[in-house]
């Protein structure tokens, strides 16, 4: 590529003014541009325990992983979604939301693109067939219970937000585990599971095959306590402040009771 020399702002316009540009605005033909090269994207190193789940879902034990917010839990799904496509095999991701599944399948339609990657909800149904799907839990454990069929080709179902399994929604988490096909290797990943466990017991025993528990306890992204007072975010100390301020100004103030103001009786001091 040639280098060329930048001219003047007048320089072969004498006598016409200043260039402008097509919106009538002076031009900078006469400045300088310092062109950068573009740095490349550094290449991610996984983490100890996304390696270790990786690999024991590929070896065909169901996993249950148990990791911190912002760990990068997701990225097991990543991976296993890219292997079926690999294989011309079926991967289905359950999140408990119709909002988080939404957010899942973007992300996995940036990746992989649209024609591979299909989403099911409760409201819409976008690329049914496609080999990975993005679904809601409640919505997968009725194909697990009644349409197996759809099941045929999938190697792993994936079930985020596993710790919501103890909640009174916990019977989708279940049955999804209890009548999803043998063949099929269940990968759970939470952020919360105190009896891991016991819970990996559990699951040995239904799906009839061992289960890798990968629990990693670093917290990449730290935690900081924010308090919201009004529409401000306030640390504890500067958020008991305004809350006393508030709590007097209210005290300060007449109370109303329909269209009624009662205020303190006025005592005269004769």
């Amino acid at each position: 590529m040639k280098e060329g020399r930048g001219r003047g702002p007048d320089e072969g316009n004498q006598g016409k003014g200043p260039e402008k540009d097509r919106r009538g605005r002076p031009g900078h033909l006469g400045l300088k541009v310092e062109v950068r090269p573009v740095k490349k994207p550094a290449v991610i190193e996984p983490d100890r325990f996304q390696v270790q789940a990786l690999e024991a879902a590929c070896r065909g034990e169901n996993v249950l992983v148990v990791a911190p917010t912002g760990a990068g839990k997701t990225w097991v799904a990543e991976q296993l979604a890219a292997r079926v496509l690999d294989r011309g095999e079926g991967l289905m991701f359950a999140s408990p939301i119709k909002a988080l599944s939404n957010q899942k399948y973007r992300e996995f339609a940036r990746l992989f693109g649209e024609d591979n990657v299909g989403l099911i909800t409760g409201d819409v149904s976008i690329n049914s067939g496609a080999p990975v799907i993005i679904l809601t839990t409640e919505i997968l454990r009725n194909k697990c219970m009644s349409k197996t069929e759809d099941l045929g080709l999938v190697r792993w179902i994936v079930l985020d937000e596993f710790h919501l399994m103890d909640s009174d929604r916990g019977a989708a988490w279940e049955d999804t585990i209890i009548f999803a096909p043998l063949h099929v290797v269940i990968v759970c990943l939470s952020a919360t599971v105190p009896n891991y466990r016991e819970i990996a017991g559990w699951i040995q025993e239904v799906r009839q095959r061992p289960v890798s528990m990968v629990v990693e306890k670093s917290r990449p992204v730290p935690l900081s306590w924010r308090w919201f007072v009004g529409n401000q975010a306030l640390a504890e100390k500067e958020a008991r402040q305004a809350l006393g301020k508030l709590k007097q100004r209210r005290e300060d103030r007449p109370w109303s009771y329909g269209r009624y103001t009662y205020r303190e009786p006025y005592h005269y001091q004769g």
